[in-house]
């Protein structure tokens, strides 16, 4: 199978509902489109929760390949690249949802952040993979197990299954968010936020930090300050990291040629692309389009 050919699984019209009950079990069994195999790259228009509930295994995220046993939750934003690891003991409880499924002020983040938050924002701070502790996993598969029990009622119910999706949501993004505050220490600064959502929106014509400061009204080494303290990275090294994942995401699911991704990130000579992904990925650009359609 072309791996161009999966590039994109959009939302189902078969689903009569703006969210979705699956499990990874039931997925080796569904008859899926020719061009979807869940076992290749592919990048969702919607968001996903992943809940493990059985085996150990893999999960890919944004091409990197993580460990995953019970108790594991993968999150996945729209736009997102992901793929299940083949390990046919794992099985998983699945949430997918559209995006305008959710007000981002449902998040479970700090009441501090009052403004709201674009999905495309929300994954650099609620981290794509979270070990959640036994008695967090038992209580958010209940939630999930009681929104299936409304997946197939009529359409009188559906105002009740909207609250149980923003409580598997914010359940679920609660515990993310802390464990992972817990393991490293970090606090969200809205300011650092305010500099990832300016990213999101600038980030293909602009990687030169003072700009970013400057909308800001503050210094480059404030903003640094502001980075390392929520991120443990400075905006440089966040700012590659965003362009890098976008042109390995443009280099595998788009028919276009390096010259073209390459352009279309800001980059005016080829030559400077390929040195820049190369120093981030490790392998030239041809060679990791090449290695993952194999």
């Amino acid at each position: 199978m072309d791996a161009l050919s999966l590039a994109n699984v959009q939302w189902s019209p078969a689903v009569n509902s703006h969210f979705e009950i699956l499990r990874l079990q039931n997925l080796h069994k569904r008859d899926l489109p020719d061009d979807h195999d869940p076992w290749q790259p592919h990048r969702l228009h919607f968001h996903a929760l992943i809940l493990f509930t059985q085996g150990q295994g893999t999960h890919g995220v944004d091409f990197i390949d993580y460990p995953v046993k019970a108790g594991t939750l993968i999150h996945v934003c729209a736009n997102q690249v992901h793929h299940f690891g083949r390990a046919p003991e794992l099985d998983a409880c699945m949430v997918v949802f559209v995006p305008a499924a959710l007000p981002t002020n449902l998040l479970g983040l700090s009441t501090s952040i009052s403004n709201p938050i674009s999905w495309s924002t929300i994954q650099h701070i609620w981290p794509s993979v979270t070990s959640l502790e036994l008695r967090q996993a038992q209580m958010l598969q209940q939630h999930i197990e009681l929104l299936e029990t409304h997946q197939a009622m009529d359409i009188h119910q559906q105002t009740a299954a909207q609250y149980l999706l923003w409580s598997v949501i914010a359940f679920a993004s609660q515990a993310a968010v802390e464990s992972d505050k817990h393991q490293s220490g970090k606090t969200i600064d809205p300011r650092f936020l305010e500099f990832v959502e300016l990213l999101e929106q600038s980030f293909e014509s602009c990687r030169n930090i003072k700009w970013y400061a400057k909308q800001m009204n503050c210094s480059a080494r404030t903003l640094y300050r502001i980075c390392m303290a929520s991120a443990g990275k400075s905006p440089k090294a966040i700012t590659n990291e965003r362009v890098v994942v976008e042109a390995q995401r443009r280099l595998l699911f788009g028919q276009t040629t390096v010259k073209e991704v390459g352009n279309s990130l800001g980059f005016e000579e080829t030559t400077n692309f390929v040195k820049f992904f190369r120093r981030l990925v490790g392998q030239n650009p041809d060679k990791f389009r090449m290695e993952l359609k194999s």
